[in-house]
């Protein structure tokens, strides 16, 4: 939960301050960190890829909520 909570703050900061391509390029950096642990440390299978999923979903919504704050307070 906490790495969670760490990638959506990442994701919000992206949001806020860069664009779409660099969101891309941390989705597949957060991507293949996860695999890599969970590949050296643990066997891995569906709850893994869950996690991963869950990792990513959590930056990616990060970023989503630091776009629309950021574009909100252009326009105003």
């Amino acid at each position: 939960m906490l790495v969670a909570l760490m990638l959506f703050m990442v994701g919000w900061v992206i949001g806020r301050s860069s664009t779409a391509v660099v969101l891309a390029m941390t989705s597949t950096v957060v991507m293949f960190t996860a695999v890599t642990i969970f590949l050296s440390t643990y066997r891995f299978d569906l709850l893994h890829v869950l996690i991963t999923f869950g990792y990513l979903g959590a930056h990616q919504s990060g970023y989503l909520l630091g776009a629309y704050m950021g574009a909100y307070h252009q326009n105003n």
